[in-house]
């Protein structure tokens, strides 16, 4: 075998033959792994994109029931503060209604009287109770006011927000002055009315001696205040019934006459 043959590495080949198809082979395995990457990189581009297409119909569908939910919840607000101002205004109605009918009042006192006993004078009095002052917030202290009596902060108007309407509170006193004949009937009468739901803070300011047509007499005065809660349905003995507007009336029902 001749020195270019063993050279060649047995082949009788051209050199330039073999060189071109070695590197024509490189080429085609560069150009497949050229084509692979491409392919996958392609294929990840495709799922990713497809992945967020359903990322991006699903934050839609979020949005659209945050949307849904932000209406019914700001309903909800309306209708929270719509029953906020219904219940103002029943406390309101409720305040200015009377509970304690003068009748059952009348006839509470009446029925405290033991045997012996005379009233000679029952005087009320009525009095509003002032509510307490709103509290007034340190912010609000640097708000100037303008010509239109809004308030004025950090260089905008603002409209003044409305007052709050409080239901009146009433506090009724109740002063007793009679006579009787023995001191034990005025205990009597003391203790019945402090056993009365109705009234409250029961005292007994003055009880004296008097003498009328050459007989001694205890001569007494009671002070009360009725309750603020107090309702005529509390009373033993009572019955509701309705006439026109009134709801209560009878202070004690006679089981003889039934």
């Amino acid at each position: 075998m001749s020195q270019a043959n063993k050279q060649s590495g047995g082949s009788f080949l051209p050199k330039e033959y073999v060189k071109g198809r070695s590197q024509f082979r490189a080429n085609v395995m560069a150009l497949l792994l050229f084509v692979l990457v491409i392919a996958g990189v392609v294929g990840a581009f495709v799922v990713n994109h497809q992945r967020w297409r359903r990322v991006h119909q699903e934050q839609q569908q979020v949005a659209v029931a945050f949307k849904e939910e932000a209406a019914k919840i700001e309903q909800l607000k309306q209708l929270e503060t719509q029953r906020i101002e219904l219940i103002e205004r029943a406390e309101v109605v409720t305040a200015l209604k009377d509970r304690i009918p003068r009748s059952v009042l009348m006839g509470e006192v009446v029925r405290s009287i033991p045997k012996g006993l005379t009233l000679t004078e029952v005087k009320m009095e009525g009095e509003r109770i002032k509510p307490p002052p709103p509290k007034v917030d340190p912010k609000d202290k640097a708000k100037t006011r303008s010509l239109n009596n809004k308030s004025v902060g950090a260089g905008k108007d603002e409209e003044e927000e409305k007052p709050k309407v409080l239901p009146p509170r009433f506090k009724f006193t109740l002063e007793i002055e009679g006579i009787a004949v023995e001191n034990d009937q005025v205990a009597d009468f003391l203790s019945s009315i402090k056993a009365s739901p109705l009234f409250m803070h029961v005292e007994l300011p003055l009880i004296d001696e008097t003498i009328i047509d050459k007989q001694a007499y205890r001569k007494f005065k009671i002070t009360m205040t009725l309750r603020e809660q107090a309702d005529a349905r509390l009373v033993d003995g009572t019955q509701e019934y309705k006439i026109g507007r009134v709801d209560f009336g009878i202070a004690e029902v006679d089981s003889e006459s039934e």
